[in-house]
């Protein structure tokens, strides 16, 4: 069950978002789920990416088949989402344990998460291995995301979230959200909520389920 932006949905309140944070938020001591193959919603076909685009440190337009060539990581997070806040310094560790072999690990921050915010978290939590993007709109983050792997992601790790959260608000507002793409630039598997990152966890996850 692909999701497609709507203009409603678009314009759907920062309380959805604020709401969804909370409730995929965990101790501070919680490292999060573990990032293995269980933990994502795997999608029943591989989704093409339509033409879609983020923003970089400079404002200009990055396509996000510029990473297109080899599996890696597409993650959404923001700088008002406190798990999200707590789990980017694991991900940039991660990030610099991979190094320029990877998989690449490609960070986004969505709505609300502007330019100046992402630098002033990045400088002060010395993160200098993530690219700075943003998705202004968050509009990149609601098309790529499938309904139905959400839901399988959540009912793996987090089963009781379930009972607050429905499949729609987790596509339009779930964050931190990380996606799988293989080689060909397809989205193959979707998790939601913070996760506990290393570097060989995203390299055997990646391996199967992305090739």
């Amino acid at each position: 069950m692909a999701f497609s932006l709507t203009r409603r949905a678009a314009l759907t309140g920062a309380a959805g978002l604020l709401a969804t944070s909370r409730a995929f938020s965990a101790p501070a001591e919680d490292k999060g789920i573990s990032f293995v193959p269980n933990s994502f919603g795997v999608l029943a076909k591989p989704r093409v990416l339509p033409a879609l685009s983020v923003k970089n440190e400079q404002n200009q337009d990055v396509p996000l088949s510029h990473w297109f060539g080899k599996p890696f990581v597409l993650h959404f997070w923001a700088t008002w989402c406190p798990p999200c806040i707590r789990e980017l310094p694991s991900v940039n560790a991660t990030a610099k344990a991979l190094g320029a072999e990877g998989p690449q690990i490609v960070t986004v921050a969505v709505r609300g998460s502007t330019i100046p915010k992402v630098r002033a978290f990045y400088d002060a939590h010395q993160i200098d291995a993530l690219p700075l993007l943003v998705d202004p709109m968050s509009s990149v983050m609601m098309e790529t995301a499938d309904q139905d792997a959400l839901v399988a992601s959540v009912k793996q790790v987090r089963p009781a979230d379930l009972k607050d959260l429905t499949p729609s608000v987790m596509s339009l507002h779930g964050v931190p959200r990380s996606l799988l793409l293989n080689a060909r630039g397809e989205v193959v598997a979707e998790a939601i909520g913070n996760m506990d990152w290393s570097a060989d966890a995203v390299r055997h996850t990646l391996s199967a389920l992305a090739g």
